[in-house]
């Protein structure tokens, strides 16, 4: 057997032989990273995506095995310094000023004046990230964008922006904003980790109100803090960043996770805490003999209306799509649901409150009643040896020698979210085995896992058992 070194070694060339070898065959190049971020027409494509996940994988765990370990320690918990830095160049618009300087970039004197900081810190700021492949230093002292960098370009000119500080992430993809929400609240929580975690008291606490965010800020949950006065900035942020994260994740496993088509005409998909029912848009696009009820709080159910006059009025007139008011801690009042599906909302409640939800939903359901969730599954970093092989779609592809079976970093997207779930409201993203706990006792059982390629955002699916 090749050593890990040479397995390793391989495992890239090979891959990075078949990526060039398919963009070659569309008669594209590569992206390069000197030049701004476009989507590109092989994004979508699921066997490519495999191929780079893999090639991801293997560098980063080369890396891992290369560097030395004491090195390796050190750069890691100094790590802190790349969102803090974000956060700088994120507020200070230096992605649009670099934008609108051109390719030849602008020298930090002009950085500074243009952005209103010192220029000094911001070259050393930015030779930290573009050390770090975020930015390009192209001479001494003269940074311009990258690939990387813009993503964190809004798009707007820096004069539109300072004109409407507030509006600054509004009709944009929300990559930006996501950034600087994360950079910024969420990174000034995650300080008091520890102190929450090692606090006798509460380490074991399931109550949001004893979060590490609750701890930080001395106050409620993020959704309370942002209906604070003076954070309507961040209030709007917010909602840009989650629009950029909805966008960024693949639908494959909402449409195909599930068997939609084997739902009866008129079959009803009640979408529970849908938002203004963006994935029942989807749903209907593809699957028009179902009818949806999209519940949700009294505010977001008139913003519903509005979304769904702009996205498709028809389906209003038609009563084939309606938005109800309703809280999902409250008995469900629908009683002939073919499907409950709740996209991205166990997540945020630890278990003693998501399995109220659970209960509500069981005891309004039909025996033949669907639960879906929509969400992340955080995969184990180690094998789990078959032990849920009764879970259609439980096992993930196997990963080739000498891989982790998560693909490492691969999987930070689904890691992370759970950080951040336990730092915004003790709650969390969940394996397969925690999802089972949770709706253990709740009348449902896990059936199945319907993933795509490129994703840790699937479908599962869980049917009713005696209570």
């Amino acid at each position: 057997m090749a050593t890990p070194l040479s397995a390793l070694s391989k495992l890239i060339s090979s891959g990075i032989v078949t990526i060039e070898s398919t963009y070659a065959k569309h008669g594209a190049d590569f992206p390069s990273i000197d030049e701004p971020f476009r989507p590109g027409p092989l994004d979508g494509d699921e066997a490519l995506s495999e191929t780079v996940d893999i090639v991801i994988a293997a560098a980063a765990q080369l890396i891992a095995l290369i560097k030395p370990a004491p090195r390796t320690m050190i750069e890691s918990a100094c790590l802190f310094h790349v969102p803090a830095t974000l956060l700088v160049v994120e507020n200070a618009h230096v992605a649009e000023t670099l934008r609108e300087a051109g390719p030849q970039g602008l020298h930090i004197k002009d950085i500074g004046e243009r952005c209103g900081v010192d220029p000094q810190k911001v070259g050393r700021i930015l030779r930290y990230l573009a050390t770090n492949h975020i930015f390009s230093e192209i001479a001494p002292d003269v940074f311009a964008n990258n690939r990387i960098s813009s993503v964190l370009d809004t798009g707007k000119s820096v004069a539109v922006i300072k004109a409407d500080p507030i509006a600054k992430h509004d009709n944009t993809s929300g990559l930006p904003a996501l950034v600087s929400h994360c950079t910024d609240e969420m990174m000034k929580a995650v300080v008091h980790l520890a102190d929450n975690v090692l606090d006798p008291n509460i380490t074991s606490s399931q109550e949001i109100t004893q979060s590490v965010f609750s701890r930080a800020f001395n106050q409620g949950p993020p959704f309370e803090f942002f209906e604070k006065p003076g954070n309507e900035f961040r209030l709007r942020r917010f909602g840009a960043g989650m629009h950029g994260m909805s966008m960024a994740f693949s639908t494959g496993a909402l449409l195909t996770g599930f068997d939609w088509k084997s739902l009866p005409q008129d079959a009803l998909v009640v979408d529970v805490g849908g938002g203004v029912g963006s994935s029942s848009l989807q749903l209907l696009k593809h699957y028009p003999q179902l009818r949806f009820v999209i519940q949700e709080k009294p505010k977001v159910v008139e913003d519903g209306k509005k979304f769904w006059e702009h996205a498709d009025p028809e389906a209003l007139k038609s009563g084939r799509v309606e938005l109800k008011v309703h809280d999902f801690f409250e008995p469900q009042p629908i009683k002939d649901a073919a499907v409950f599906f709740l996209r991205f909302i166990t997540h945020d409640w630890p278990d003693k409150y998501a399995k109220q939800i659970l209960k509500h939903l069981r005891a309004s359901a039909l025996p033949s009643t669907k639960l879906i969730f929509n969400d992340f599954l955080v995969p184990y970093a180690g094998p789990t040896k078959g032990q849920f092989s009764d879970i259609s779609g439980s096992e993930m592809p196997r990963a080739p020698y000498p891989l982790m079976p998560n693909l490492g970093t691969v999987s930070n997207q689904s890691v992370m979210a759970d950080m951040q779930m336990m730092v915004s409201f003790n709650a969390l993203e969940r394996t397969i085995g925690q999802f089972i706990s949770l709706v253990e006792g709740t009348g449902w059982r896990l059936k199945s896992i319907g993933r795509s390629s490129g994703s840790s955002v699937c479908l599962m699916v869980f049917e009713t058992v005696a209570i």
